[in-house]
């Protein structure tokens, strides 16, 4: 299926939508769709009535909003149920961001869903079914162009958000109801078999990290593989020990069942013994003062495995005794204490270059090997291993963001190795993990290329 171009073109008036097909329209988004701010949040209140509530990550994360999501439970009152239940054909799209270009993301309602709302961040947005039809709408959204006029609508410093105004008066170019059905489907078409590839990309990047981990936790609990040395066979039915068969070491129970049998030699340790641990207040804000300093905020700890000077850290103030106590230097360990979910909480990243003037942020926790007992390359590994890091997923408090106490962090436990073994361990797990993380990086990059690809031509060119 392909769309032919149109026979004449008119200017729309519009600098940046350019020329558009002689029988369409510009509209504002206001006289074709009913825009409604969602103020229902995640608190669940004695006396309501119990909804489920379509989140911001429900909208962000996926394209088509249906009853196969998880929703969160929570509670409304009678007037919110009425005001901001979705329905089949409604769409939604993020209001609120942490990043400017990251804003008014779409997603389309595919099937009536009883008992859910449109949370908070989120707006509420209902075609009328005179003018427009949501399918063609939600692809109106994401195309390049008319998506930017949002971005540059959005205010803030360190969190951005679009004002209902600028919503309604966002402008769409509008064709008969015929003509969306067509592109919609067409469109459809066109980004499914995108979609395709970048799920087959990304089955292959979970395999891959799938590896990883099987790596990591062997190496942090068991320690390195052995390589048995090879003997001849011995005469009378006795043999030595051949090529590529398991010399095993020598193992005890660490006490501790989710760890299971550690090396005879090792120890279980708490964190607080092998390290000392920091955790931040230092935030965004810039006051008058203080000293200018830059900061290693959250998201560049959920995103990197490793911390750099090619991060571009955000400048911000911090007092003498904040810059003396949070100043990061190689060989740190940063987690993540706090998130929207538990699952996210203890992310590590690891500081692997000394930074000039860098502090740990607000919702961090800095880690700092006591170098009698601890190796700070091995404790980012430590981390890494995801059923240590499980640990942490219970002992994280809250209802809607999770948080680690300093009390929980510090009470953490460790296998723990001879420092020369975790220095060994340590070399070990970066030979086998780095092109693997190498070639997932690759991989990502290519899933980029294809959602840039799928938002620039099949929508721009067609909208």
């Amino acid at each position: 299926m392909s769309l032919k171009p149109y026979p004449k073109y008119k200017d729309s008036g519009v600098k940046w939508l350019g020329k558009i097909p002689e029988g369409w329209k510009v509209r504002k988004l206001k006289h074709i769709c009913n825009v409604k701010f969602s103020n229902v949040d995640k608190k669940s209140v004695e006396g309501e009535c119990p909804v489920s509530l379509c989140n911001y990550v429900d909208v962000y994360n996926n394209d088509f909003i249906t009853d196969e999501l998880k929703f969160m439970e929570a509670t409304s009152s009678c007037d919110e149920i009425a005001k901001f239940a979705i329905k089949k054909g409604d769409v939604i799209i993020t209001k609120d961001s942490e990043s400017w270009d990251d804003i008014a993301v779409s997603a389309y309602v595919l099937s009536d869903l009883k008992g859910v709302l449109c949370g908070y961040h989120l707006a509420h947005i209902r075609p009328n079914a005179r003018n427009i039809i949501g399918r063609y709408l939600f692809r109106s959204f994401a195309a390049q162009g008319i998506n930017d006029q949002f971005r540059m609508l959005a205010n803030g410093i360190t969190r951005y958000g679009l004002s209902k105004l600028s919503i309604k008066n966002s402008l769409f170019p509008v064709p008969s109801k015929q003509e969306q059905v067509l592109i919609a489907n067409y469109l459809d078409q066109k980004t499914s078999k995108i979609d395709e590839l970048i799920k087959k990309n990304e089955k292959l990047i979970e395999l891959l990290k799938e590896k990883c981990q099987a790596i990591i936790s062997q190496a942090v609990t068991k320690g390195i593989p052995p390589h048995p040395p090879v003997f001849p066979p011995i005469k009378g039915g006795q043999r030595g020990v051949l090529k590529g068969e398991r010399v095993d070491l020598k193992m005890k129970d660490s006490g501790i069942e989710w760890i299971g049998k550690i090396p005879r030699h090792w120890s279980i340790r708490k964190l607080k013994f092998l390290s000392y641990i920091k955790v931040s207040s230092v935030d965004k804000k810039t006051l008058d003062g203080e000293l200018p300093i830059k900061l290693c905020n959250y998201t560049d700890v959920y995103k990197n495995k490793f911390i750099s000077e090619d991060i571009d850290f955000m400048d911000a103030t911090a007092t003498e005794n904040e810059i003396a106590q949070l100043t990061l230097k190689k060989g740190d360990v940063l987690i993540t204490k706090d998130s929207e979910i538990p699952d996210d909480i203890a992310v590590p990243a690891y500081v692997k270059s000394e930074l000039k003037d860098v502090l740990c942020g607000y919702h961090l926790a800095r880690i700092r090997e006591n170098p009698k007992y601890a190796v700070g390359k091995y404790l980012f590994w430590l981390f890494c291993a995801q059923d240590i890091r499980e640990q942490f997923t219970p002992l994280a408090n809250g209802i809607t963001r999770y948080g680690l106490s300093k009390y929980s962090i510090d009470n953490s436990i460790f296998p723990v190795p001879t420092i020369d073994e975790q220095k060994k361990i340590s070399t070990y797990i970066d030979q086998k993990v780095s092109k693997i993380y190498e070639l997932i990086e690759k991989i990502q990059t290519q899933i980029e290329k294809l959602k840039e690809y799928r938002q620039t031509r099949p929508l721009s060119a067609t909208l």
